[in-house]
This record gives C-alpha cells, structure tokens and sequence, in this order.
C-alpha cells in the first residue's frame, strides 16, 4: 500500500472536526499561503534597528514578529511568529485574528 501524503493524512484526521473548526483552519491556512507568497515575492524587507526583520502588515495574511517586555525587568523577549489572518471572531464578525506560530529563529526571515 502506498504511503499516504501529509495532506491525506491530515485530512483524515479533520473529518470529525465541527463546521467553525474547518472555516477557521481555512482562514488560517488562506492567510498563511497570502503570507508566503509576499514573503517570497518581497526582496527587501524592513529590518529593526537589531537587524530582525518586520512582519509584513495588509492584506489577508502576513506573519508578524512581536517582541514582548517584562515590564518588571526591562528585558525584552523575542521576536515571537505569529501568523495573522483574517477569520470569523468570537463576536461572530469578519476581523484579524493570530495565530503564535513559534520563536523567531533565524534572521534570514
């Protein structure tokens, strides 16, 4: 029997998934491929002034780099991923949601 592909695996799993679970995932995986196409079509992208890159804002889908400070000790922690996209909201409205895709961990992003 043929090795099953990523996707047909998933996707077996996904059957049993409620109808707002898969239009999210949707949304997600729309916004996710917005934000790689323009990563992959954007040749400069603005940096910090640590040479980090910025997440790339507009459109459906972008992933953006947050830095997060402890207001207690000053330091700052990061840059976190999180892919941004546009989905349906717990009030039941069209408007941009995020997803925390992991810690940045290169600076060729």
């Amino acid at each position: 029997m043929p090795r099953r592909s990523r996707p047909e695996h998933l996707i077996g799993e996904l059957q049993d998934w409620r109808d707002d679970e898969l239009e999210d995932l949707a949304a997600m995986i729309t916004g996710l491929l917005e934000a790689q196409q323009r990563k992959a079509s954007d040749v400069s992208q603005e940096r910090r002034e640590d040479g980090t890159p910025l997440g790339r804002h507009g459109g459906r889908g972008h992933i953006e780099l947050k830095l997060i400070p402890d207001a207690k000790t000053g330091k700052t922690y990061g840059p976190y991923r999180y892919l941004r996209y546009w989905g349906v909201t717990k009030k039941g409205t069209k408007g941009l949601k995020s997803v925390y895709l992991g810690k940045e961990t290169g600076a060729n992003e």
